[in-house]
């Protein structure tokens, strides 16, 4: 239920174009420059929410992004928080 949650969640924040299509528990917001993914990833922490970012050269430069790994315990206010959050953090 907290996957379907998420997704409906991107689509209210109309975040669809940045994240990977997925399925699993494991979702994934493209943001392209080490540095940029590093620095919001570290605001996100500073908020409380556990979120890595996955940097080059693990993943090809220029598709940098946020890892989101959803649990059964997180609460759907700890969903909806931080995509609101992401979404004043991306231009």
């Amino acid at each position: 239920s907290n996957i379907l949650f998420f997704k409906e969640e991107i689509i209210k924040n109309d975040l669809q174009r940045g994240f990977l299509k997925s399925n699993s528990a494991i979702q994934s917001c493209i943001i392209p420059g080490n540095e940029k993914v590093k620095n919001i990833a570290k605001i996100l922490k500073q908020e409380g929410f556990e979120v890595k970012p996955i940097l080059s050269p693990t993943v090809p430069k220029g598709s940098e992004r946020l890892r989101f790994c959803l649990h059964s315990f997180n609460s759907e206010n700890e969903i909806r928080e931080v995509l609101k959050k992401l979404t004043k953090l991306l231009p």
